[in-house]
């Protein structure tokens, strides 16, 4: 007989326990017009990029730009080794100016009847064959000077003077940053929200009181299977040239303002990568609710789904409650 008191005792003191009202703190959610945006991680790619590089097998006779440093378009960077063509060239050239002159003499003796058509017919094509060489020569000549395609800064060089190299061998890299491209993969249900005239911010950890506004210029059409996002780039000025080619930046898009949801984020809590809030009852009892969450803004997190404008959620005292459980609101 004395155990089963015992037992029934015990059992009494578990269920009190259970029924034991717990004190939260608990508010509805907040509904507030918001700057709408959505962060993402983006890369800097160089405005435009090109590989420095030879058409022809030769040696280097001069390196004429210095590593680093910034370049003009059509500015000579290096000349190779051009003795044998500028020796033809001189030929060529002699040749031609015997040329001409058989030419012109032909033609004041054809005006008098001293020489047929057809000689003078010979001459002019001698004249024009060798003007042809003197061109194609030029344009060998010219294919020994290389020079920059566009204003930019060079990278390191991977020849010296006096170095052979290849059709192909990369002598240097050649950036325009002076405007830089800003690569970042949007999640497909931004797809309708982003367009060609989306303002943006760049900013980062690495660059203090950095602030770059741009506008989106490209959106690919194509979204990808695997990461349900698609890449989109945008154009940035780099002035004090302290953005750099390959950087990670944060990339901060900018919609309209809109309405929201909001609540302090300690209201929300995590458990299987899926989000969760508790709402008080109008019988102070605790359910539990799953939520789909949005942008974080100065310590609050917006709420997409899951929740309506007048419940009552516990953001103090999660920890101590269950779903179920009963609660007084401090």
């Amino acid at each position: 007989m004395k155990k089963v008191v015992v037992v029934l005792l015990i059992l009494f003191f578990f269920d009190t326990k259970s029924q034991q009202v717990i004190t939260v703190n608990a508010a509805k959610p907040e509904i507030k017009e918001i700057d709408d945006f959505l962060e993402l991680p983006a890369s800097v790619i160089a405005n435009e990029s090109v590989d420095i590089t030879s058409v022809v097998s030769e040696k280097i006779k001069k390196i004429l730009f210095k590593e680093g440093k910034y370049v003009k378009k059509n500015q000579l960077l290096v000349e190779l080794n051009d003795l044998e063509e500028q020796a033809k060239l001189r030929q060529i050239s002699a040749e031609l100016e015997e040329a001409n002159l058989n030419y012109e003499r032909a033609k004041k003796l054809i005006s008098k009847g001293n020489i047929s058509q057809s000689i003078l017919d010979n001459r002019f094509m001698v004249k024009q064959k060798l003007t042809a060489q003197m061109d194609e020569m030029n344009a060998k000549i010219d294919d020994l000077k290389i020079k920059a395609p566009f204003d930019g800064i060079t990278s390191v060089r991977n020849f010296s003077e006096g170095s052979f190299i290849k059709p192909g061998d990369i002598i240097t890299n050649l950036y325009d940053i002076k405007k830089l491209k800003v690569q970042a993969f949007v999640p497909e249900n931004f797809t309708t929200k982003v367009t060609e005239k989306t303002k943006f911010i760049i900013t980062s950890n690495l660059i203090n009181n950095l602030n770059v506004n741009g506008n989106v210029s490209v959106i690919d059409p194509l979204i990808d299977s695997n990461t349900r996002s698609f890449k989109i780039l945008g154009i940035i000025e780099n002035k004090k040239n302290i953005i750099k080619p390959g950087m990670m930046l944060t990339l901060k898009l900018l919609f309209n303002k809109r309405n929201a949801f909001l609540l302090r984020e300690n209201s929300v809590f995590n458990q299987d990568n899926l989000s969760y809030v508790y709402v008080v009852s109008s019988e102070n009892k605790i359910s539990k609710k799953k939520i789909e969450v949005g942008i974080k803004i100065d310590g609050m997190v917006e709420i997409l789904k899951g929740i309506n404008a007048d419940d009552l959620v516990v953001y103090e005292g999660i920890n101590k409650i269950r779903d179920g459980s009963a609660v007084k609101i401090k």
